[in-house]
Parts: structure tokens; C-alpha cells; sequence
């Protein structure tokens, strides 16, 4: 398609995606971006970026818990995290929504940890540490192309924090399918685009890789290639510039997504019959980091109103088709 030339741009690779790449220093960064996510940086940070990424979150739960009760439906929902690395903002946002939802009476929205390469001490440190016990993981690898039919099973709602950029156009559009054919919505949120104001970013996380290192854990290995030699910061700001280069357009996203949308309807219409699946979208993006940071955020969901109009639609042309053959047989009767 035209389209897709437009939006086509050479793949760039980051250190920590690849598979050669050291388990215990891809730990380490997935540490560093899970404290960014979750701790305010004085004065540039008015509130942690988790936060904000929580009230986008919470908006949507309850849209989709007042459709619930719009079209009396009371089935349980829970968020499914992709490629949570050390846990990401997730275990932050879990306890921040739950205690929101207590406070108003509301039952507790499990959250569950998933990733590719699972980093289940984090997670299980985060999962005990939990106020209301609904923070959990999977323990195995879960590919986030295709969900297993564990997590395709239950109602869920998916969210992709600082990871969606990590896959390619093909990747990509087959996360958005995966998630129409058997997800209640998708969030997607970003800290960074390719932008000057990003670039100018990305280039302060060499000094500040530096302050934040020993709140981090670090490994004897980690602290050697930090203060020693000064290959993780300057791996983790080449890492940072690649995925502002890599992050997706509103414009872009919109058109995975509608190549996503006519591969599920097809799929959909091979397995059951079922044809053209509706899905809305929205976007966003709120400053995180003054002066340069700004989260994007994108959020796709169900639009269970569309589906009800396609619906009767449906059933305005069957009544139609029937009246027609009525009136056909009447006149076949008369002559």
C-alpha cells in the first residue's frame, strides 16, 4: 500500500533487544526505566509519569464499566501488561488504582505481569508487596504477537508501557489483531517521539544513569561499566534515541490499525461468521519531563454502540429481504 511506503523507515536496533545481549545488564536497564516510570525527578517532574499514565487507565475502566452497565453485563475485567520488563510503571499503577477503587467501594482490578524474557524476582517482589494481592505474573515467556490462550481466555485489557516501539510494521500490526480478536481494548503508552525536544532528552539520561544507578540494585558488573567504564549510559541513551526514532505516529498508528481491523474481520468471518470487528481510538499526550518530555498515549478499544447499530442495521436489511420475498410470493399467487 501507499500508505505504508509513506511510514516505512530503516530498522534500527537497540543493545538490549538483541538476543546476545547480557540477561543481567538487560536487567539492569529494565531496572533503571522501571525507576524513571515510577519516581518524580525534582524539579522537572511535577508528578511521576506512572501517574499520569494511571489517571489514562482509570478513565477507561470505568467507560467500559458504565457500557457494562448501560448493557446490563457484569463480567469481571483485568489488565494484562505486555513486556513488563522489571515490572515498568505497572505495579505503581495497580496500587494506585486499587486504592482509588477501595476508596469508592469498587472491587480490585488484577493486573498481571508478562514479558518475553520473564524478570519473575522483580515481579515477585512487587506481587507480595501488593495492598490489595490483585498484582501477579507469568512465570513462562508470553510472546506478545499472540497472547496464549490462558490470557486470551479472560476479559482483559492490554497495555504496552515503553515497549510497543520494540516491534517492527509486520509485529505491530499483528499485536493490534491479536488484541481485537480477543481483547476488551489496548493501551499504549509512550515517554518519548521523534522530536527535538526528545533528542535533547535522551541526551540528559547519560548523567542521570549516573544519580540513579545505586538506587537500582546494581551488580558488581553493572557498577564496573557504569562508573568505570561508561558503556551502560552510553548504551542506554543510544537505546533512548533509537526508540524516539522508532515511536509511531497517531497518523501511524491509526493506519496499523485499521490494517489490523480488516485482517481480524476476515479472520473473524472465517471462524464463525461473524464479519467487520469495531473498534474506536483515541490519542494523547501530556507533558511528563519539563522542559522536553511528553507522554503519548493511545487507546484502542471495543465500540460496542457501532456494533449494536451494525446490528440493527443487520436486522433492517433481513426484515427488508423478507417483505420482498412476502410481496414476491403474494403477486406469484395472484397471477
Amino acid at each position: 500500500m501507499c500508505l505504508d511506503r509513506i511510514y516505512w523507515r530503516p530498522w534500527l536496533f537497540e543493545f538490549h533487544d538483541q538476543t546476545w545481549f547480557s540477561p543481567e545488564l538487560r536487567q539492569h536497564i529494565q531496572n533503571l526505566l522501571a525507576f524513571l516510570w515510577t519516581h518524580r525527578i525534582l524539579p522537572f517532574q511535577t508528578k511521576a509519569p506512572y501517574v499520569r499514565a494511571t489517571a489514562v487507565l482509570e478513565r477507561v475502566i470505568e467507560e467500559i464499566e458504565e457500557e457494562d452497565r448501560m448493557y446490563h453485563e457484569d463480567k469481571p475485567l483485568r489488565i494484562v501488561d505486555c513486556c513488563s520488563g522489571a515490572g515498568g510503571p505497572m505495579p505503581a499503577v495497580e496500587r494506585t488504582l486499587n486504592a482509588r477503587r477501595q476508596a469508592r467501594s469498587l472491587p480490585p482490578v488484577p493486573v498481571l505481569l508478562s514479558d518475553l524474557h520473564p524478570h519473575t524476582t522483580a515481579w515477585a517482589r512487587h506481587a507480595s508487596a501488593s495492598p490489595s494481592g490483585s498484582l501477579s505474573f507469568v512465570a513462562d515467556p508470553v510472546d506478545a504477537l499472540r497472547a496464549p490462550q490462558a490470557i486470551r481466555a479472560k476479559r482483559h485489557l492490554r497495555t504496552f508501557c515503553l515497549s510497543f516501539h520494540h516491534f517492527g510494521e509486520s509485529g505491530a500490526r499483528a499485536i493490534l489483531q491479536d488484541a481485537m480478536e480477543s481483547a476488551e481494548g489496548i493501551c499504549i503508552f509512550e515517554l518519548q517521539a521523534l522530536d527535538f525536544a526528545t533528542f535533547c532528552m535522551m541526551l540528559c539520561l547519560f548523567p542521570l544513569t549516573y544519580l540513579v544507578t545505586p538506587f537500582v540494585q546494581p551488580s558488581a558488573l553493572v557498577l564496573l561499566l557504569t562508573y568505570g567504564l561508561p558503556v551502560l549510559p552510553a548504551i542506554f541513551v543510544f537505546d533512548g534515541l533509537v526508540s524516539a526514532y522508532r515511536t509511531r505516529t497517531p497518523d501511524h498508528l491509526s493506519h496499523l490499525a485499521t490494517l489490523a481491523t480488516m485482517s481480524a474481520s476476515v479472520a473473524s468471518a472465517d471462524r464463525n461468521g461473524v464479519g467487520m470487528i469495531d473498534w474506536k481510538w483515541e490519542f494523547g499526550k501530556e507533558m511528563h519531563t519539563w522542559p522536553f518530555g511528553r507522554m503519548r498515549w493511545a487507546v484502542g478499544r471495543k465500540d460496542r454502540i457501532a456494533r449494536d447499530e451494525d446490528d440493527d442495521d443487520d436486522d433492517d436489511v433481513d426484515d427488508f429481504v423478507r417483505e420482498a420475498e412476502a410481496e414476491g410470493s403474494g403477486a406469484g399467487m395472484e397471477r
